[in-house]
């Protein structure tokens, strides 16, 4: 069985969620904070890092509420019925 196909545990979903906001948030908040320490500048890092989470975020957005929509699914083909089904209710016997 391959590992990568199983379902992530709630657990390792709430890591993953953690893990990255925790990224995102120190990418803003790491160069506010030498901004107010050393110079007006490292403001302009943070700015652009939450423009880029910004837009990451919107993207995901709207991904989701795509694939929520039904736009990519593909539609299978229907089962071929087998030997012992029937498709017509006639032709079923009843015994008792």
């Amino acid at each position: 069985m391959n590992v990568q196909n199983e379902q992530r545990t709630r657990l390792q979903a709430a890591i993953d969620w953690a893990v990255w906001h925790f990224g995102e948030l120190a990418g803003v908040l790491g160069p506010l904070a030498l901004a107010l320490v050393f110079t007006p500048w490292f403001a302009l890092m943070s700015a652009i890092v939450a423009a880029g989470w910004a837009v990451h975020e919107v993207r995901d957005h709207r991904e989701q509420t795509r694939l929520r929509a039904g736009t990519d699914r593909k539609q299978l083909p229907a089962t071929p019925a087998t030997t012992n089904e029937t498709t017509s209710h006639e032709t079923r016997e009843v015994t008792r």
